[in-house]
């Protein structure tokens, strides 16, 4: 396909491009723990930060995506953590319960009961910065929908501060 003439250059509706998007101010603050994980087994917390980046071919425009779209889409999936204690309900080392009103957690010798509406239970094995780029990897994909098929390459990365960063891809297309 020939390249379109556009604001003094030419784009090559061929050629991949990287779109990215940081959210360096804290998207989300949390509570977590990481059972058998010394320090890190007791509760805390971070201010997460987001990035995110997408490849894909640009479409007639010179567009790879909408930057406000995704934009808000990564607003609106991180908007659950916030403010939450992170769970992972998959933890080979901890035993989570909900009964009724609560959450109880307990691992090693540390038993935690949290009030259900405190807590955010997440399909994971834990709540690392690892497990959670994969974790919102996920949820970014499926909220992009069809647009996911016109990209080649979706990155979701997490910080929990200062240069601490975690990066998850999928290939999609």
């Amino acid at each position: 396909m020939a390249p379109l003439a556009g604001m003094g250059y030419l784009i090559n509706m061929s050629d991949k491009t990287r779109i990215k998007i940081e959210k360096r101010d804290s998207v989300f603050s949390a509570a977590h723990f990481l059972a058998d994980m010394g320090k890190c087994e007791r509760m805390h917390g971070h201010n997460y930060f987001i990035s995110v980046e997408v490849e894909g071919a640009p479409d007639r425009r010179g567009a790879v995506i909408d930057f406000n779209l995704l934009d808000s889409i990564v607003s609106r999936v991180c908007q659950p953590l916030d403010h939450k204690i992170l769970i992972a309900q998959k933890s080979p080392t901890a035993q989570v319960a909900v009964n009724g009103a609560e959450v109880e957690v307990n691992f090693k010798n540390k038993r935690y009961l949290l009030p259900v509406e405190d807590c955010l239970l997440l399909p994971l094995d834990s709540t690392t910065v690892e497990s959670l780029a994969g974790y919102l990897l996920d949820k970014i994909s499926e909220e992009l929908g069809d647009t996911a098929g016109r990209l080649g390459q979706i990155e979701v990365g997490v910080g929990e501060g200062g240069s601490k960063m975690a990066y998850r891809q999928k290939i999609v297309g």
